[in-house]
Parts: C-alpha cells; structure tokens; sequence
C-alpha cells in the first residue's frame, strides 16, 4: 500500500508539473550513426556542470542564472535509466572511446535549477527536462502503421530498382523477383531469403549509408520477423489476394509483417509519442553527401516520413495531460567537427533546404521547424600549415591526423556535380585525450541547441 500511495503521489506531482509548464519532454532519435548517446551525455553534463560548461549562447548560462541539473529516473516513462556514467565513463577513458549507439529506449530526467529575480529578490525555479531516447530504426517503421503488406510491398519495389539498392545484392534481388505471390510456401527457402534481406538491410545502412529502411528493427536485434517485400506483387485487389491459400507466399508474408506491425510498432507509437511536446532528430549529414546523390534523396525521403509521424500543433491545457503535441521540431546535423568551420553555415543552409523541400506542404504547416549544424564533443581543432588551413585530431587508432575536407557546398550538386564529394569522406575522429582532467566537453554550437529545445522555457 506504502508502494501504491508513493507511485499515486509521483503521478500527481507528474501531473501538476505538465499543467503547470514545469515539465517539458523532449524525445530524442537519430538516424543511423548520428550520436544519440553522446550528444545526450554531452547535454546532461554541461547542464550539470555550469561553472565548466562552455555554453555562451545560452542565456541562463551567460548570465550566471544556470545553477546546475540533478539527473533521475524518469517517474512516468517506465522505461530503462539512460547510463550517463557509462557513456561519460566511455569519453572520459584512457584512450577515450564513443559510447555504444543506442538499442533500445531509455528515459531520464533531468531537474533543471535555475535563478530567477522577482520584485527585487532572488528566487530558485525548477525545469524538469524528460527526454526520451530511441533508436531512429525505429522511428522509420512508424510508415507501416498506414500501409498493409500490399501496399509496401509496392512502396518497396519502386525503392529497390534504385541502383544504390539493386547494386549492394543483385543475387537477392534476382531471387525476389522469381517468388510467386501464389506459390506454396518453401519454409527453408522463405528463411533463407530472410536472412539474406536483413543483411541486405545491414549493408544499405553501413557502405551505402541509406536512412529509409525497414523493417527498422532488424538493423540492430536477432529477432526472426522474418517478413521482406514482393516486388513482383501486382495490381491485385485485396479480395484477389485474400483468396489465395494461407500457405502461399503471399499470405505467409502478409501474416508475418502484420504481426511485426501490431506487436512492435503500434504500442511503440501509443506508449512512447503520446507524451513528446518536442522532438529532436539527429542527421549525419556529412556522411550521407559524401555518400553521393542517392543516399542523400534516402535521407530526403526519411524526412518525409518522419515529418507525417508527429501530431503537431499547441498543447492545450488538458491536451498537455493525455494528447500533447508536438509543438516545436528540431532536426540537427552532426559531427560538425569533421570539417572546417568555414562550411558550417553552409551544412546548415543545405540541411534547412532538404527540410524545406519535405516540410512545404500545407499539412505541415504551422509546426515550428528549425535545424541547427553541432558537434556534441569537438574532437578536431584548425591549423594552419604551408598556408593551407587543416583540421588535427586523432583517428580511432590513436593516429595524429591532419586533413582538408572537401568544400561543404550551400546547394546540391547538379548533374556531375557529385563528383566534388566523390572519396572525400573526412576520417573519423576519436573523443579528445583530457576531457577528465580538463574538466569539460568541448563541443560545437551545442548552447544554440539549447536555445532552440528550451529558449522558450527558461
């Protein structure tokens, strides 16, 4: 009974704290390679580390308002604690190391002190900062919600002719197209084709640097969903199909990804994004144009598909109970430090073109967008040598490194164009040597971050 009144009374708090505006939570995903566990990690420790943070951006740091953060579970999630000290442990090692990438949710909450000044006295104030952590795999199977097998099996195919995708497995793709809908189920043949889809999925994700993939979850479990599309599927009714013996092809398929739908990604959407009142979506945008025209239309249409998930607009005041929307949408590119600072604004000006593009339809209008360009942990300083300015750091072997990166170009190549970012991927840097003794997180543009997820609050 103690139990039962302590968890009554944590939800009442919960609740008054959301009625009130003193609660605020943020999720938190990426796509692929993005630094989901870092960024938060390195969120939590300058928020909890005032007097070490560099956050001259943000105004309650600046003006010496910002008095600390305390992190908690989180009261209402149910979910996993976020490991801060394992991910700061990682940064922090001899050598640094990145943290592992995300697998599953995870929650946190962050109580947020602040000062403030009323009538000529000071006086302390509390910001709960709820975020929420997902692997953005997961958000790209949110789509399934609104396609029944048909309908994705034909939404699939018109993605596998793309030569980004038929090139990674031509003998897979061959063997799709020789299933017939119709035939009888081969159990042996169906799980090795299985098998064969989710590598294929591995592979998109890793050397072709592909963002739009599902189903989302086989890029990071074991599980035998055992579902993959038909791309030979045609112009079939539903009552055509329906009529097709349950052992065939077709009906074994349509009853694997059903369940997948209805087992794994409804009651992900109905737990997790009913409570989100800002969402914040991290792109390795470097990566994906050094990967050419291909991967960055992928991560275009992941875009898409991520901008028809959230239920947008103002959360009214019981909206902010039971249905609270997502009133301010937050896409960040990463990894800034692989490249010079002089091309930062234009990673942001090409970031901010790919959103426009998605998000100018009138259904997205009145959500409030914005893109920012960071670095969660600056692993990169500029010099200059022979009169040729270089980014240093150190790879993941340990190596000192000094290099250019290709210009970052504020518009998309035309044509063969492409060719500028061709084998010009920047090599990939380890944490900085010192952060423990040092006693801060170098990062990059993170306090404008801040402004953008909380401004408003603080």
């Amino acid at each position: 009974m103690r139990q039962l009144g302590k968890e009554a009374l944590d939800k009442s708090h919960w609740a008054a704290e959301r009625l009130l505006d003193k609660r605020l939570c943020i999720g938190i995903t990426g796509l692929s390679g993005a630094g989901k566990s870092t960024l938060i990690t390195s969120l939590i420790y300058q928020l909890s580390n005032p007097d070490r943070a560099q956050l001259p951006g943000f105004a309650p740091a600046l003006n010496g308002r910002l008095l600390g953060a305390e992190l908690h579970p989180a009261v209402d999630a149910g979910l996993p604690l976020f490991e801060y000290e394992r991910c700061l442990g990682a940064l922090t090692a001899t050598p640094p190391r990145w943290p592992d990438s995300t697998r599953d949710l995870s929650a946190l909450e962050l109580h947020l002190h602040l000062q403030g000044r009323r009538f000529g006295r000071n006086y302390r104030q509390r910001l709960i900062l709820e975020f929420r952590d997902y692997p953005g795999e997961w958000l790209m199977d949110l789509p399934l919600l609104r396609m029944d097998f048909a309908t994705w099996c034909r939404h699939q195919r018109d993605l596998l002719v793309g030569q980004a995708r038929r090139n990674l497995a031509p003998e897979l793709m061959a063997r799709l197209e020789q299933l017939d809908p119709a035939d009888r189920m081969d159990p042996a043949e169906l799980d090795s084709l299985w098998q064969n889809y989710r590598q294929f999925l591995r592979d998109c994700r890793g050397s072709a640097r592909l963002s739009y993939l599902q189903p989302g979850r086989a890029l990071l479990d074991n599980e035998e969903y055992g579902f993959f599309p038909l791309p030979t599927l045609g112009h079939q009714s539903a009552a055509e199909l329906d009529e097709l013996p349950e052992d065939s092809v077709y009906r074994v398929l349509e009853a694997r990804y059903r369940a997948y739908v209805e087992q794994s990604v409804a009651p992900f959407l109905e737990s997790h994004f009913r409570h989100l009142d800002r969402q914040l979506v991290l792109v390795d945008l470097i990566g994906t144009l050094f990967a050419g025209e291909e991967a960055l239309e992928d991560m275009r249409l992941a875009f898409g598909h991520i901008a028809d998930t959230f239920r947008y607009g103002n959360s009214g005041l019981l909206r902010k109970l039971w249905r609270p929307r997502i009133d301010r949408l937050v896409f960040a590119a990463t990894k800034v430090d692989q490249v010079l600072a002089a091309d930062h604004d234009a990673l942001r000006q090409l970031l901010g073109q790919q959103l426009q593009q998605v998000f100018s339809g009138a259904r997205h209008r009145g959500l409030p967008l914005y893109c920012e360009a960071i670095a969660a942990v600056r692993c990169s300083t500029e010099q200059v040598r022979s009169g040729r300015r270089l980014l240093v750091g150190h790879g993941m072997d340990g190596d000192y490194l000094g290099f250019e990166n290709a210009e970052i170009l504020a518009h998309l190549p035309q044509e063969n164009g492409w060719k500028h970012y061709k084998g010009g991927l920047p090599p990939q840097l380890r944490p900085p040597v010192g952060i423990a003794r040092e006693g801060y997180l170098p990062h990059i543009r993170l306090d404008a971050l801040l402004n953008l997820l909380l401004g408003d609050k603080v």
